[in-house]
């Protein structure tokens, strides 16, 4: 009788251990969890301030954007018709003083040129 005791002892102490430790794991584990919650519910993630940060970004930079893109046409198509206005004056400019000038000016007029 006594070694029945003794087993149903030593039984009864390693049951109480193991059912111990897991609620103290239980109890971590909720009291973690809460304050998890009741420090998310007022912060952001980095993500969500990331995307809040980038929405406000393109909102903000967008009129300007389009504003930058239109200049940019205008200079460039500006800036190529003045190149071939220039060009059309420079080719009419050379066909005018070939036309107007004689062959010895156009030689002694290179001739000052590479002198």
């Amino acid at each position: 009788m006594p070694e029945e005791i003794f087993a149903l002892l030593i039984i009864s102490i390693l049951s109480l251990t193991v059912l111990s430790i897991l609620a103290m794991s239980l109890r971590y584990k909720s009291r973690k969890a809460e304050r998890s919650i009741a420090r998310g519910s007022s912060s952001l993630t980095t993500s969500e301030l990331e995307r809040m940060m980038k929405r406000a970004v393109k909102q903000a930079t967008s009129p300007m954007e389009e504003q930058l893109e239109r200049l940019e046409e205008a200079i460039i198509s500006g800036r190529a018709r003045r190149e071939l206005d220039v060009r059309r004056t420079d080719l009419l400019a050379d066909m005018d003083l070939h036309q107007t000038e004689d062959k010895e000016t156009r030689i002694q007029r290179r001739a000052g040129v590479r002198s």
